[in-house]
């Protein structure tokens, strides 16, 4: 893993632990449900966060193994979707069902883990609606997409990202390998507005 990468992570991890500390101490004068709500919130942030980074850390230490499974990816999409944590309740998230194959092979626990990690950068910069989606591509791969409606590439933010998500998702891609082909990810402008994250695996 890269160095500087690796104490970018940990400095926000730092900060973010440091907000949920500021958070509890207000519960701790005059407790309301939105506060613990909010907690809560920087708590799964946090535990995602920490999940990612030791994801990272064994990819680049030992590498991590696919635990390959036939799953079907409709009831996958559904299952990621009940336990995302989005944080912004009046974003809209749907599932593209489009040409969505009923049989997929992949390891469904580093898959939910990449796009979950996408579905957090999209709402970060969605204006109205997220949408997700699984197809087979042209060359065979199964693809998942992660679709915003935001500004696309080049916003600028208050907090830069650390770069943690597409580092672990690109591990995760390339954990899944058939033969000589290998997983991979991709992250664009979409011709309608708004970025579009693909996940291919083979």
């Amino acid at each position: 893993m890269d160095i500087k990468l690796a104490a970018v992570i940990i400095h926000d991890i730092k900060n973010a632990l440091g907000v949920l500390e500021g958070e509890l101490e207000d519960m701790t004068r005059s407790p309301t449900r939105e506060q613990a709500l909010l907690a809560h919130e920087t708590c799964t942030s946090l535990h995602e966060k920490l999940i990612g980074f030791l994801t990272l850390y064994k990819a680049s230490s030992q590498g991590l193994n696919a635990r390959i499974e036939p799953v079907n990816p409709e009831d996958f999409l559904n299952g990621l979707l009940r336990v995302h944590a989005g944080g912004r309740p009046e974003l809209r998230v749907t599932i593209d069902r489009r040409d969505m194959p009923i049989l997929g092979f992949f390891d469904e626990n580093l898959v939910g883990l990449a796009l979950e990690a996408a579905l957090q950068n999209a709402t970060r910069f969605a204006r109205t609606c997220i949408e997700i989606g699984c197809v087979k591509d042209d060359a065979g791969y199964l693809a998942f997409t992660v679709r915003d409606d935001g500004s696309g590439l080049g916003t600028k933010e208050e907090k830069p990202s650390t770069g943690l998500g597409m580092e672990l998702c690109r591990a995760i891609a390339q954990a899944h390998r058939k033969g000589d082909q290998c997983g991979s990810v991709s992250l664009g402008n979409r011709p309608e507005g708004g970025a579009e994250f693909r996940l291919r695996v083979p």
